[in-house]
């Protein structure tokens, strides 16, 4: 390129001397070429990261091995620990790591907090009630929550009072709507059948956890000194049985699986008479996911409770249905579609960490009356809650204790 640009130049000063403009012209094209050229070598040599072999290197024998720069090390900050395999436990969170209430219920707690700019009553009415509809609480609910907080008294009280004056008065009102929700601390020990096992059923519609949800009180169970025994009863969907029998090994406990799309009732009637012969204290059965509109999966289910009562006659000693928390008021109109079928005894609520839907567990506890027995507020066995409402409800509107 530079050959080039010279002997450019010296054909615009010879066939033309008088021409300064077209000589300038081919001094400039002169000197970029230089420039560009001595860029790329000086990148060449100067890239960081290269690897070099100096003269010797490349004139080693070949049955020498060649020496190479070693790369830094990684700062710890940067090393990424190994993911656990899959047949192995996730490693235990500290107590400090755990999510609490609050950390569960900050997305539905975000509805709730208004600063103090506002300080009108219709201001502060108008916030509250636009806060329960959009955390799914329901339009019947907030209209008769709203109903409840005496808004005159409010009123009299010093502006910066009146916010916390009318959260503290709808949390009156939703802990008495969630006061059949709260469940027993002895639960699920409580009335443990004098002879065989309490089985204990889980239901619910796709994806909502129910797997992961025995797992997590089969762990529970073991570490209060229980013996276990789970039936992977979901025969339909082709990782279910397989996903509850990997818990097992982790747990050490049993788990009788049968054969993908099997009957899934005789899984069941096996695994109750296996833990009956064998004196264990709990069954845990799955079931497979079913949309809860569609009648004739519905009628499955009564099957399914129909086969376990003839392997042990008080069996299922309970029904629990899994819901998404995420799914809002969809819960509602698919917990009363299961009570119809099945006669449910307790809910079980999965995936609240995160839910901006937190008004639907109220919503669910008030229209059904049935016990939230567990809340799932994070991933880890640890984060299978007992439901308290008053964490339950300062947590949702971001009240203090007193």
């Amino acid at each position: 390129m530079p050959g080039k640009a010279i002997a450019h130049y010296k054909w615009a000063v010879e066939s033309n001397p008088s021409s300064g403009l077209e000589a300038i012209n081919a001094l400039f094209y002169l000197l970029g070429s230089f420039v560009l050229l001595l860029g790329i070598v000086l990148y060449i040599r100067r890239k960081p990261g290269r690897t070099r072999l100096n003269t010797e290197e490349l004139n080693a024998p070949n049955n020498e091995p060649v020496k190479i720069d070693e790369p830094e090390e990684i700062p710890p900050t940067l090393k990424v620990e190994a993911a656990p395999k899959l047949n192995e436990a996730a490693p235990a969170k500290s107590p400090a790591t755990r999510p609490t209430w609050w950390s569960a219920l900050s997305k539905t707690r975000l509805k709730f907090e208004w600063g103090s700019s506002r300080s009108e009553i219709n201001e502060i009415k108008s916030a509250l009630e636009e806060a329960c509809l959009v955390s799914d609480l329901g339009l019947k609910n907030t209209e008769e929550l709203i109903s409840r907080v005496t808004w005159d008294a409010i009123a009299s009280e010093p502006a910066i009072s009146r916010i916390p004056k009318a959260k503290q008065q709808a949390a009156v009102t939703l802990s008495a709507w969630l006061a059949s929700a709260e469940s027993l601390p002895s639960w699920p020990t409580l009335n443990q059948p004098e002879n065989g096992p309490k089985v204990i059923w889980f239901v619910g519609v796709n994806g909502v956890g129910k797997t992961t949800s025995i797992a997590k009180l089969a762990s529970e169970l073991k570490s209060r000194g229980h013996s276990v025994l789970l039936a992977a009863g979901d025969t339909f969907r082709a990782a279910a049985g397989e996903q509850l029998e990997i818990w097992a090994q982790r747990l050490g406990i049993e788990c009788v699986r049968g054969a993908p799309g099997a009957d899934s009732s005789s899984v069941l009637f096996d695994a109750i008479k296996s833990a009956e012969a064998k004196k264990i204290d709990f069954v845990l059965c799955d079931s497979a996911g079913r949309l809860h509109n569609q009648s004739q999966l519905m009628e499955a289910l009564g099957k399914n409770k129909r086969v376990m009562q003839k392997a042990l006659s008080e069996a299922p000693h309970e029904t629990l249905l899994v819901l998404d928390a995420h799914t809002g008021q969809n819960m509602l109109s698919q917990a009363k579609q299961f009570n119809e079928s099945v006669k449910l005894t307790g809910l079980i609520l999965t995936k609240l960490d995160g839910s901006a839907r937190g008004g639907a567990v109220v919503a669910v506890a008030k229209e059904l009356g049935l016990p939230i027995l567990r809340l799932g507020l994070g991933e880890s066995p640890e984060d299978f809650s007992r439901f308290e409402k008053e964490p339950f409800v300062r947590a949702l509107l971001g009240t203090s204790e007193t």
